[in-house]
């Protein structure tokens, strides 16, 4: 009346094609093997994938580093051109300030007044 776990599944077919009983002992060996072949193609699927993850992440951090040094490089360059237009601007602003004094007075104070003017409003 009671049917066993493998009670359905007792009989398989053998090398000549006929069905012969096979033990549960048998039966959960052939499992063992089965489950040991999967782990075993599991195990180096996933090993796999790690290594092609890695691999992936190894190019996208040096293509990042190189995007990095490329900024850098042109940020390094920017601010030299800026310091030299920086200095170029001052030396001109003193020569002007030297040469006109009165005018730059002027000047400043008509800003000073138009900024207060702003202000106020």
């Amino acid at each position: 009346m009671a049917s066993g776990l493998f009670s359905g599944s007792s009989a398989r077919s053998t090398k000549n094609g006929k069905l012969a009983d096979i033990s549960v002992e048998e039966q959960l060996s052939e499992l063992r093997d089965d489950v040991a072949t999967l782990v075993a193609l599991l195990a180096d699927r996933g090993s796999a994938a790690s290594k092609q993850a890695r691999s992936k992440a190894h190019d996208a951090r040096e293509q990042a580093e190189a995007s990095v040094s490329e900024l850098l490089a042109s940020g390094e360059e920017l601010l030299a051109e800026l310091r030299g237009r920086y200095s170029g601007t001052e030396k001109q602003v003193r020569q002007a300030v030297r040469e006109h004094p009165i005018a730059t007075l002027g000047a400043a104070a008509l800003i000073g007044l138009a900024v207060a003017a702003l202000l106020r409003r």
